[in-house]
């Protein structure tokens, strides 16, 4: 095309962020701007789109300040994608910001708000901006700002408040609605009702996919039913549902706290050589985990060494996990130098390691390690958990 126009540099643009292409669609904008061609509020939009695809907060920002400059920092629609930009990012105190700085909040505002709360972990937050828009706005309830609020009660594991929202949505008529009753199958299994959450599963019908599908297998596995992880797993898989990496990690987990081994093992040669699925260091992490607490710690340690380019620190420690729960100090000390050597500055694996010390009685050595980071002011405030029924300090 010789001659390209503010029209057509836009819908390029569109198209990439459309193909996943967010990289390219920035790379895009800036040839464009470099062409002299001057840019709209769709484009802006767009851009901001493609920041929070990618997690780019420090070009995010820019775009704002450009959104600005333009004159269209106020536009409702822009403002509402810069807080869920802000949120995908992780910066939910510029989303916060964002969102009090506009007078007249919209419907997908509020969404946008409480989603991004629900999905950061501050569950708490989320629902306290639902009754706020409930008993303030009179907004009703649609499918998007529920999924953000069964997602803020499962981080509760609040059951009373699941259930209420499942109610809501029976009275707004979106209880059918693919996306809600995808949410309704996960929180129900956070919630350890993870009866409930199959009664969901099974009543979508035509309407299981495979978000459905990882959501109820996950939800046993969860709860400490590996065999019926399993057989959900198999049956997906005869039903034609192909599975993804999401299904594979939820499945690897569930083995893993099942103590089913050799399941594990063969499906995770079914996920690289039938399936074709590059393993993630969440992969490697739950069979590494998987080896671990069935006591297989020089099988664990072999298979992290084979892996040891790709391998991270949370790979390690999963295996420093299963040296705590079988007092392996060895193998405890190995898996704490190679995070080390990936994570200087974490706290995590010295907490870790410690605990393993004092597991076996080596109490001197376990209070040197906590002493060297309460110098360092990096040692949480103790927690008793049960490790087997024993209380230990999670530090």
């Amino acid at each position: 095309m010789e001659c390209k126009d503010v029209i057509s540099w836009t819908t390029m643009i569109g198209l990439l962020i459309d193909l996943e292409y967010a990289s390219y669609a920035l790379e895009l904008f800036s040839r464009m701007r470099d062409s002299g061609i001057s840019h709209d509020t769709v484009v802006i939009m767009n851009l901001i789109s493609a920041c929070a695809i990618i997690g780019d907060l420090k070009r995010g920002r820019k775009v704002h300040a450009q959104a600005v400059v333009c004159g269209f920092g106020s536009e409702l629609t822009l403002v509402n994608s810069l807080i869920t930009m802000y949120s995908k990012c992780g910066d939910l105190n510029s989303s916060r910001t964002v969102f009090d700085q506009t007078s007249q909040k919209s419907l997908v505002s509020w969404t946008a708000m409480i989603l991004g709360y629900a999905q950061n972990g501050h569950p708490r937050k989320a629902l306290n901006l639902l009754v706020e828009v409930r008993l303030e706005e009179n907004f009703f309830l649609d499918p998007t700002m529920l999924v953000g609020a069964l997602t803020a009660s499962g981080g509760l594991a609040a059951l009373e408040l699941c259930q209420q929202l499942h109610c809501f949505a029976f009275e707004a008529g979106v209880s059918s609605h693919r996306q809600v009753q995808n949410s309704l199958i996960s929180t129900y299994s956070k919630c350890g009702t993870v009866e409930l959450a199959h009664t969901v599963f099974k009543e979508m019908g035509y309407l299981q996919d495979i978000i459905s599908w990882n959501a109820i297998i996950n939800g046993y596995g969860i709860n400490g039913d590996g065999d019926t992880a399993l057989a959900l797993y198999y049956e997906m898989r005869s039903c034609g549902e192909g599975p993804d990496s999401a299904t594979y990690q939820s499945i690897l987990s569930a083995c893993s706290h099942a103590g089913l081994v050799d399941n594990g093992l063969m499906i995770f040669n079914q996920m690289v050589e039938e399936n074709r699925i590059r393993p993630s260091q969440e992969h490697y992490g739950c069979v590494v985990d998987l080896l671990s607490r069935a006591g297989c710690l020089p099988d664990a340690i072999g298979f992290a060494s084979k892996f040891l380019d790709g391998t991270g620190p949370d790979v390690w420690r999963a295996l420093l996990s299963g040296c705590l729960l079988h007092g392996n100090v060895g193998l405890a000390e190995l898996a704490a130098s190679r995070i080390f050597e990936q994570d200087p500055e974490g706290s995590d694996q010295v907490v870790l390691l410690s605990n393993v010390y004092a597991s076996v009685g080596r109490f001197q050595e376990a209070e040197s390690l906590r002493s060297s980071l309460k110098k360092k002011g990096l040692l949480k405030n103790p927690g008793i958990s049960l490790l087997n029924g024993i209380p230990y300090d999670s530090g």
